[in-house]
C-alpha cells in the first residue's frame, strides 16, 4: 500500500539529490519519483535522476513527467547551474542507461493516490501536479503538497520571482484554483539555512561516494561566490521527516501571471480579514537541526557504499 509513503516530484539538481539523501537516511519511505523540466531540460533531469539512482543504490521507481510548462516558454537555470544542472569541483554522477518506467508521471501519481498515498514533496516547477489535478480532479481533494518554491520576499530568478514559481506560474495558479492543500517552503525561509566549503571538507577521504558528494557540494557552494550557499530543497524535505523544524502560518497565496516585471511572483496576504487563507506559508526554519539532517543524509549515503546490491 502507498499509505504512509512520500512521493517526490523533482527537477533533480544538487539540492534535490541532497533532499533525497536526507529522506533516505531518515527512513522516510518513498513511493515513487516523478521528473519535471526545471533546472535543466527533461532529458538532462532524467540523466541526473538515473545517475543518482545508480550512484546511491536507490530503488524508487522513476517516471518521466512534463518537458514544458503549461504556458509560455521553457525556462531553465542552466546559466547558473551549468548544462548538467549540477556544478562540480570534479566528479559527476555516472551516466547510465535510462530505466524509466513506461508509466507517465501523471498516471503513476494517480495510481499511488488510489493506493492511499497522500503527501507529495515537490522540489521543482509544479507542472506535473497541475496535469495531475486536471486529469484526476479527485486528486486535489486527497493530496497534501509540500512545495519548495515561491517567496514571501524578493525572488532569485528575477527580482520578483523565485525560479520554481517563475518556470510555471500557471501550474501554481491551477493548484491554487482547485483548492489543493499546499504548504509553501519559500526562498526566504530556505535562505535561513546555509552550507559551506567546510561541509564538503569533512566528507573527504571516506571513499568514492564521499568524494563524489564533496565535489558536487563544492560546486554547489561555489555558485554563490561567498563560500556559503543557501540550502533549498533539503529544507522542505526536513519538514517531511521532522515537522517542528519548519514553522508555518496560514495566508492567502496567489501568483502573478501577467506582469511584465513580476510574472511568477508569489503574492502573500497575511491578513485574514482581507482574504481567507488558502495555504500554509513557511516563516522560520531551525537552521541547526536542518543542517544536521542534511549532514546525516550524506553520512548515511557514504556509509552505505557497497552495502546495497
Amino acid at each position: 500500500m502507498a499509505e504512509g509513503t512520500l512521493w517526490v516530484d523533482t527537477d533533480m539538481g544538487f539540492d534535490d539529490l541532497a533532499a533525497l539523501c536526507l529522506l533516505d537516511a531518515a527512513g522516510m519511505p518513498v513511493g515513487g519519483v516523478s521528473l519535471v523540466a526545471g533546472n535543466v531540460a527533461l532529458e538532462q533531469v532524467r540523466r541526473n535522476a538515473h545517475g543518482a539512482r545508480a550512484a546511491f543504490g536507490w530503488r524508487w521507481p522513476v517516471h518521466d513527467g512534463a518537458a514544458a510548462p503549461l504556458a509560455g516558454r521553457t525556462e531553465t537555470a542552466v546559466a547558473i547551474l551549468g548544462s548538467m544542472g549540477m556544478r562540480s569541483a570534479g566528479r559527476h554522477l555516472p551516466t547510465v542507461e535510462s530505466t524509466a518506467s513506461p508509466v507517465s508521471a501523471t498516471e503513476a501519481i494517480a495510481s499511488w493516490i488510489g493506493e492511499g498515498g497522500r503527501r507529495i514533496l515537490a522540489l521543482g516547477p509544479l507542472t506535473n501536479l497541475a496535469h495531475l489535478v486536471e486529469a484526476y480532479p479527485v486528486a486535489a481533494e486527497r493530496v497534501e503538497i509540500v512545495w519548495m518554491g515561491g517567496s514571501a520576499g524578493p525572488g532569485n530568478h528575477t527580482a520578483a520571482a523565485e525560479f520554481n514559481a517563475f518556470a510555471d506560474p500557471e501550474a501554481l495558479a491551477r493548484l491554487i484554483a482547485c483548492g489543493v492543500s499546499l504548504s509553501m517552503v519559500g526562498l526566504d525561509v530556505c535562505r535561513q539555512v546555509q552550507v559551506s566549503h567546510a561541509d564538503a571538507v569533512r566528507m573527504r577521504g571516506n571513499g568514492p561516494r564521499a568524494e563524489l558528494l564533496a565535489d558536487l557540494l563544492e560546486g554547489y557552494v561555489n555558485i554563490a561566490g561567498t563560500g556559503r550557499m543557501a540550502l533549498y530543497d533539503p529544507v522542505a524535505a526536513a519538514f517531511c521527516v521532522a515537522h517542528d523544524c519548519v514553522k508555518f502560518a496560514p495566508a492567502r497565496l496567489d501568483v502573478e501571471l501577467n506582469g511584465t516585471l513580476t510574472r511568477g511572483m508569489t503574492v502573500i496576504e497575511w491578513r485574514a480579514h482581507r482574504a481567507a487563507p488558502n495555504a500554509r506559508i513557511a516563516t522560520q526554519a531551525d537552521a541547526s537541526r536542518i543542517r544536521d539532517l542534511f549532514r546525516r543524509g550524506f553520512d548515511a549515503a557514504i556509509k552505505a557504499e557497497g552495502v546495497r546490491p
